[in-house]
């Protein structure tokens, strides 16, 4: 640890004290706090309390060797990343090779010749100094890095957010209309029931099974009125942070309801084909059906124009939403039987801002694309051997 001053910290360690001597002599007036330990135990000591900047070691010590000091000081989590330049009279290139295995840095041959010793001192010394500031250096990266990636995180469920309430308003009519179905139908059952009554209350008219079907039908239309509200509510509502544990088989299962609406506005409808049983995966709900609806909205879209321009077609506008599963995802499908694609689609059709629709903003499959890959997922599109397009993406099995 490099003292206030500026000074770099160097420990010597060895069990002859000329030795010590001659390294200390060696190395004093160069700019360097020394600090001297005559044994492994005591080196450990020291180390652990000054963190030095090097620290040069001797292999032949009785009791704890200087293997065993490097080894002990490479398993330690604040003292592994100090240097270590092993001292020993052993020249042979076995010794040499199994302190570079034990984690030395360099190695310097007894006896000592001055220069050598201060030379290769310096040369670690500058080489500690210049991994510190890459480590600094990649910690305030780190850092920038984690406060970019919160700043898009935030921007992009920010736009996915204004892209839903964009969606809502596109869809609003067709949702006035369904809610105004049960609400019409409450209003009826409940002047039946009204009439029931009146009947009841007269001696000798008495429909009391009647009454009791109006009222179930009352509660069932209630129920279908508030589960509307409450699919249109969760999908414009902002997600919670972080990521939970989905079934994938229930989303899709509420994203085709939710797609009803543009069905029928399109003349077409929507198929569910899904697995009995499908792994569960951890991501953002609002964000996965977010593109799903976005998909098979584009899909019952696309179908609908090929309708409009083929005088041969068959009628077919059925969108079909299928999820499978291979080792480490699982994939849904979103196949239409529309109008097909550019030949340059490829090339562009997630980048931002490009539609090919007339009243589009081109934003809908660049967002797609962001929410899918920020769950670790993948999205994608493939042409259709007879006619239309399958859209797909991928959410990473739990």
């Amino acid at each position: 640890m490099t003292l206030d001053d500026g000074r770099e910290q160097i420990l010597l360690v060895d069990d002859n004290p000329q030795n010590l001597k001659v390294l200390y002599e060696t190395l004093d007036g160069q700019g360097y706090r020394l600090l001297l330990a005559n044994n492994g135990e005591k080196a450990l000591a020291i180390a652990e309390h000054s963190k030095p900047d090097l620290i040069l070691l001797d292999i032949m010590m009785p009791g704890m060797d200087g293997y065993e000091v490097c080894e002990t000081l490479k398993l330690t989590k604040e003292l592994k990343d100090i240097p270590v330049v092993f001292l020993s009279a052993l020249d042979d290139v076995e010794s040499k090779v199994k302190g570079f295995e034990k984690g030395g840095v360099d190695y310097i041959a007894k006896p000592f010749q001055p220069r050598e010793v201060m030379s290769r001192v310096a040369t670690q010394i500058k080489l500690h100094r210049l991994e510190e500031a890459l480590k600094e250096k990649n910690r305030e990266l780190s850092a920038d890095n984690i406060d970019m990636r919160e700043k898009l995180e935030a921007q992009r469920a920010q736009l996915a957010h204004v892209s839903r309430l964009s969606t809502m308003g596109e869809m609003a009519a067709g949702f006035a209309h369904e809610v105004n179905q049960p609400l019409t139908a409450i209003t009826n059952y409940s002047r039946v029931a009204h009439r029931l009554l009146g009947d009841i209350s007269q001696p000798g008219i008495a429909d009391k099974k009647m009454l009791g079907v109006t009222l179930d039908k009352l509660e069932a239309q209630s129920h279908r009125a508030s589960e509307v509200i409450q699919r249109i509510r969760g999908f414009v509502k902002k997600p919670k942070a972080g990521k939970e544990m989905l079934d994938i088989r229930s989303l899709l299962s509420d994203t085709v309801k939710f797609a009803e609406v543009d069905a029928r506005n399109n003349r077409g409808s929507v198929e569910l084909s899904l697995p009995d049983t499908l792994p569960m995966v951890e991501a953002d709900a609002i964000q996965v059906q977010q593109v799903a609806l976005n998909l098979i909205r584009n899909a019952l879209e696309a179908t609908a124009l090929r309708e409009q321009e083929d005088v041969t077609s068959d009628g077919t506008n059925a969108v079909l939403v299928k999820a499978y599963k291979d080792n480490a995802y699982i994939w849904v499908d979103v196949i239409d039987q529309g109008c097909g694609l550019a030949p340059d689609a490829e090339e562009r059709l997630f980048h931002p801002f490009y539609t090919t629709k007339g009243d589009g903003m081109g934003i809908g499959l660049s967002l797609c694309q962001s929410l899918i890959q920020g769950q670790g997922g993948k999205i994608g599109f493939r042409r259709n051997a007879d006619k239309g397009t399958t859209f797909f993406f991928s959410l990473p099995i739990h």
